[in-house]
């Protein structure tokens, strides 16, 4: 079992086609075939079930890709440390979600990149029971993250507690003073924030709401948000830079059930090279997210 059979394989259930997989790497059909059966021996196990039109993974090849994936990411990571190594005394891997990056953590990042020439930074964007994976395997150094993790290979501290606000379009009119759970009907996009979130607004909404729009990032709810003039919730550390750059507003909101809060936790990779500066970065990180 070498790489490039891992790779073919991975290729292979991800396009369904041996001739896109060729493609993809540059080989002949036959040498796709070759790695896939030479792979398919050494495990004693098909990894595909194959007739004139379907390719399709057999319950071995399921059990078999996450960990075949895993590998060539440690295996690629570990190429670029290598590669980096002569150009800069140290490389960061730093991992956290889409909305993090965006409205709390570049311009930490930015600074500290400007002021550290001699450090070179990977930025891995992931949702984060993802970011979490990567971390204990190895792949990440860093991590800004919604869930606590007790883990022997990772350091963890609690750096925003956070809480949630309903937001709208600057434009946005409504009658009342605040807004009620049962306005939202007319009016939520739904973004789902997971965890606390998601328990408490089942409470308030008796989970009886069916969401005419649901979207998985904030750009696209703030897209909504303006065509729509419709209202969402955001974290509080998130929406405090775009009701400072006029983009949102704070829409009053009162429910019998509290807002709970969101803690966000900065992780850190105990057996790192890089340790030390990893907490230099994480002064960056906690000073800008105060």
């Amino acid at each position: 079992m070498d790489i490039d059979q891992l790779r073919a394989f991975v290729l292979v259930a991800n396009t369904k086609s041996f001739t896109r997989t060729a493609e993809l790497l540059n080989v002949v059909q036959s040498t796709v075939t070759t790695r896939i059966q030479m792979l398919e021996r050494h495990i004693g196990k098909e990894l595909f079930e194959r007739d004139k039109r379907n390719i399709k993974l057999t319950e071995a090849g399921i059990i078999f890709l996450p960990y075949t994936e895993r590998i060539l990411e440690l295996t690629d990571e570990g190429t670029k440390l290598v590669q980096v190594e002569n150009s800069y005394k140290n490389h960061i891997v730093i991992g956290t979600t889409h909305a993090l990056w965006d409205y709390v953590l570049f311009e930490a990042v930015d600074a500290f990149q400007k002021s550290q020439s001699e450090t070179s930074l990977g930025m891995i964007t992931e949702h984060s029971n993802i970011i979490i994976r990567k971390m204990i395997d190895g792949l990440i150094d860093m991590a800004i993250v919604f869930y606590p993790v007790n883990h022997t290979k990772v350091t963890m501290e609690l750096i925003i507690e956070d809480t949630f606000i309903l937001v709208a379009n600057p434009q946005f009119g409504f009658k009342k003073p605040l807004v009620l759970p049962e306005d939202l009907r007319n009016l939520y996009i739904h973004l789902d924030w997971g965890g606390s979130f998601s328990d408490w607004f089942s409470k308030i909404t008796s989970n009886q709401l069916n969401y005419q729009l649901q979207v998985d990032h904030v750009s696209l709810l703030l897209k909504f948000l303006h065509s729509r003039h419709g209202v969402g919730f955001l974290p509080n550390s998130v929406a405090k830079r775009l009701i400072s750059e006029g983009k949102v507003i704070n829409v009053p909101f009162e429910a019998n059930v509290p807002v709970p809060s969101r803690s966000i936790y900065l992780l850190k990779r105990k057996q790192s090279s890089t340790y030390s500066n990893m907490e230099v970065l994480s002064d960056y990180i906690k000073e800008h997210s105060c």
